[in-house]
């Protein structure tokens, strides 16, 4: 991930319900990257309407339970600022999403956007949130798919900073023309970095989502991902060069590989950040805080 750490996590959750606050404490034991970039507050605690909102504010909501807590006045600022994540089980009746909506005055395709799970300690969930704070982070550049899914023949997908794209599976060459199964069978990669059709063997990033409604603003999303990559590239090279330790000396990682890195024409991965964090004999959130620092 080639994001830099913030000295406080970017994203702030906040559960409507002790029951989707302790579902995403749950998740974060499962994924630790989500335990390490975000926090989760009760609303309806003391502690809740007296956070600081600098980042991303995401609520938990669920469908069947009251949403009053949403439209009390100590919680209007969190709530104005907050993209909203309603979840549902199969169950559910459409109804009752509605009535939620009405009822808390959210209903913006920008600001909600509702998942269906069957168990909310699936590790459904533990993904989900996990790619909430890879695509909602601040310095996310190269774009980051949090969910997807298939109405008629179009595909909706959301993405950075809450953007949901709706594309015609007829814009994209790889999907034409299919059968109906074979496009509802796809799976999201954990990370968020792609949408995957084993039955095509298709895999499709938020870029080419974009290039397929956007054309324009993806030229742009890979200029702001090339120049982020060339700007950590070298804060990792001089961070590097500041403990005298050459580009062979990074066990697990190759004088290529880094090489590749510090000059931008790679991003780094997870993996490599973690290899740099023990070259250097560092926790990985203390490297990357470092690494943040000599960005500037």
């Amino acid at each position: 991930m080639t994001a830099k750490l913030l000295k406080h996590p970017g994203i702030k959750f906040f559960a409507t319900s002790a029951r989707l606050a302790d579902a995403y404490r749950h998740a974060a034991r499962r994924n630790k990257k989500l335990g390490r970039s975000s926090t989760i507050k009760e609303i309806g605690r003391p502690t809740a309407a007296r956070q600081s909102h600098e980042n991303q504010i995401v609520v938990l909501s669920h469908a069947e339970e009251d949403c009053h807590a949403l439209n009390s006045q100590s919680m209007e600022k969190i709530v104005s600022q907050a993209f909203h994540f309603l979840f549902t089980e199969p169950a559910t009746h459409p109804d009752q999403v509605a009535q939620w909506m009405r009822a808390s005055r959210i209903h913006s395709e920008n600001r909600l956007h509702v998942v269906r799970v069957e168990n909310l300690e699936a590790p459904q969930m533990a993904e989900l949130l996990g790619r909430v704070c890879s695509a909602f982070g601040p310095d996310n550049a190269g774009g980051g798919i949090i969910d997807g899914y298939l109405v008629g023949q179009t595909l909706l997908v959301r993405g950075p900073k809450h953007r949901m794209l709706h594309v015609p599976v007829s814009s994209i060459a790889s999907l034409r023309n299919q059968p109906s199964a074979v496009l509802h069978n796809f799976r999201i990669d954990p990370d968020g970095s792609f949408i995957h059709w084993p039955d095509l063997d298709v895999h499709l990033g938020w870029n080419q989502f974009l290039q397929a409604v956007d054309p324009a603003e993806v030229r742009k999303a890979q200029q702001r991902s090339a120049d982020f990559n060339r700007r950590y590239g070298a804060a990792i090279r001089s961070l590097r060069e500041k403990a005298d330790l050459t580009q062979s000396q990074i066990p697990g990682l190759t004088a290529r590989q880094l090489r590749r890195i510090e000059n931008g024409t790679c991003r780094a991965t997870a993996s490599a950040l973690d290899s740099l964090a023990k070259a250097h004999g560092l926790e990985i959130n203390a490297y990357m805080e470092r690494v943040a620092e000599m960005m500037g």
